[in-house]
């Protein structure tokens, strides 16, 4: 029985001294993630700058109510001070403006261009939201997507311009109603695509044979 307990009394002081290691070995790799982390903040804070140029003036006149867009951009051009986590939370704010950019979009806008380039945003800030809560912090996937995003940002505004800029290019007569029709169409039926015309001319008919009578001399 004594033998027993020198035995159990070893067992536990050594889970304990493990236990201690173990604690401390968790101490020492926190402490040197969050001197990684320090590090990268004060990179990330440096570069948090988006050099987005305005829209033209006819984007602007098209865009001023749409008020989702704006708050994501306004968003973008704070840049958090303090810590880190301020940071994690400006890019958690960021997620959940840019999924609301599928709201309200003018109608003048509504293509599907446009969407595609929203959705291409939205997956981009969920990203820098995932790489900005990993520990530590991964600088150049973070780094890279800042950038991304901001030139998408910029290419999204260029794609507004674009449809404005084409909107004012004159059309035939009669194309201008064609379109609106079609429009109208597709938005009533999303399945709906418009049939080629077809202008090749109806192959002829064949010509019908006579009856061949043979004379008789």
């Amino acid at each position: 029985m004594k033998y027993i307990r020198v035995i159990l009394f070893c067992c536990i002081g050594f889970l304990m001294f493990s236990c201690e290691d173990d604690e401390k070995q968790r101490q020492a790799e926190a402490a040197k993630a969050q001197k990684v982390n320090d590090s990268i903040l004060k990179i990330i804070s440096s570069n948090w700058k988006f050099d987005v140029p305005a829209v033209t003036s006819k984007v602007s006149q098209r865009i001023e109510n749409w008020n989702e867009w704006q708050q994501f951009k306004n968003e973008f051009a704070q840049n958090p001070t303090g810590t880190l986590g301020a940071y994690r939370q400006k890019v958690k704010t960021l997620v959940n403006k840019a999924e609301q950019l599928k709201n309200n979009i003018p109608p003048f806008f509504d293509k599907p261009q446009v969407r595609s380039r929203i959705g291409v945003l939205i997956t981009k800030v969920k990203s820098l939201y995932t790489y900005i809560n990993i520990n530590p912090i991964p600088e150049k996937k973070v780094m890279g997507l800042l950038n991304e995003v901001s030139g998408d940002i910029t290419s999204f505004q260029n794609q507004l311009d674009e449809l404005v800029r084409i909107s004012e290019v004159p059309k035939e007569i009669g194309e201008e109603e064609m379109l609106r029709a079609l429009d109208t169409v597709r938005r009533a039926n999303p399945d709906f695509k418009a049939q080629p015309e077809n202008t090749s001319p109806a192959p002829a008919a064949p010509a019908s044979r006579q009856p061949f009578n043979r004379q008789n001399p």
